[in-house]
């Protein structure tokens, strides 16, 4: 069995998410006692003293919801085969998040700034060297040049990761949110007028036959309804809009949702 303090250091060098249930309750039964734990990650039980099967298939499922809230919580959970109770503490560690702009125009350059705030992981990605660069973007973790489509398409994308589309044009955006509209992102946001957006879903519900529900997942136009002027007004309002979606907020969205 890995050893839990290695594989939690292991967990936190690698940035990944993980979950460490621990039984906080439990009836004398000789089956399961206060103190044993067990950690998860990538849906699989990686280390720990729980060994009642049928209980840590009920953690791994319950596990599996805390990681989309990324919410610690105590949750009461039947003991299979007794009638008894027990109580376990769900301590999520989430991955960092992860940022990825496409498009590093105006509004990316105060976007980025302001996503390392947060502590952000930022990837800047665009087509043109003179924009997407280490002196319009020093602080951004990684910058990638090169048709953003193709590009957008090889980087990993997890629940933990938010993308934003404001490239200079629907020309651009349309083949990017092609390329993640199914994929796992907790967020993405794309910019553009209401116009341009209705009917660019339209052509995705005729064209490529996108259910509605996939689409509704866009965050469009991007950021919260805050009168919004200038590039760092815009950029703040994204970010806030990618708050709200990663705890769970319920400040109005451009979009609707």
């Amino acid at each position: 069995m890995i050893d839990l303090t290695e594989e939690l250091i292991r967990i936190k060098r690698e940035g990944r998410a993980a979950v460490l249930a621990t039984i906080t309750g439990a009836e004398e039964n000789g089956k399961v006692e206060p103190g044993q734990k067990c950690l998860i990650r990538d849906g699989k039980v990686k280390t720990g003293t729980i060994r009642h099967e049928e209980l840590l298939q009920a953690i791994l499922k319950e596990s599996e919801a805390r990681l989309k809230e990324e919410r610690s919580k105590l949750v009461p959970l039947d003991l299979p085969g007794t009638g008894d109770k027990v109580e376990v503490f769900f301590e999520v560690l989430p991955a960092p998040p992860k940022l990825i702009v496409v498009g590093a125009g105006h509004i990316a350059v105060p976007l980025v700034k302001m996503a390392k705030i947060l502590d952000f992981h930022v990837t800047v990605l665009d087509d043109r060297l003179q924009f997407a660069n280490r002196e319009r973007f020093p602080d951004a973790d990684d910058i990638k040049v090169g048709d953003m489509a193709q590009t957008l398409k090889g980087i990993p994308v997890t629940p933990s990761t938010y993308i934003v589309l404001i490239t200079r044009g629907h020309k651009y955006d349309e083949p990017c949110l092609r390329e993640i509209i199914h994929g796992p992102a907790k967020y993405i946001g794309m910019i553009g007028s209401r116009r341009r957006i209705k009917a660019c879903f339209q052509r995705f519900r005729e064209e490529e036959e996108i259910a509605e529900e996939v689409i509704e997942r866009v965050h469009a136009p991007v950021g919260l309804d805050i009168k919004t002027e200038t590039p760092e007004e815009i950029a703040l309002s994204i970010l806030a809009e990618t708050i709200k979606v990663r705890r769970g907020g319920r400040a109005q969205s451009l979009s609707g949702h």
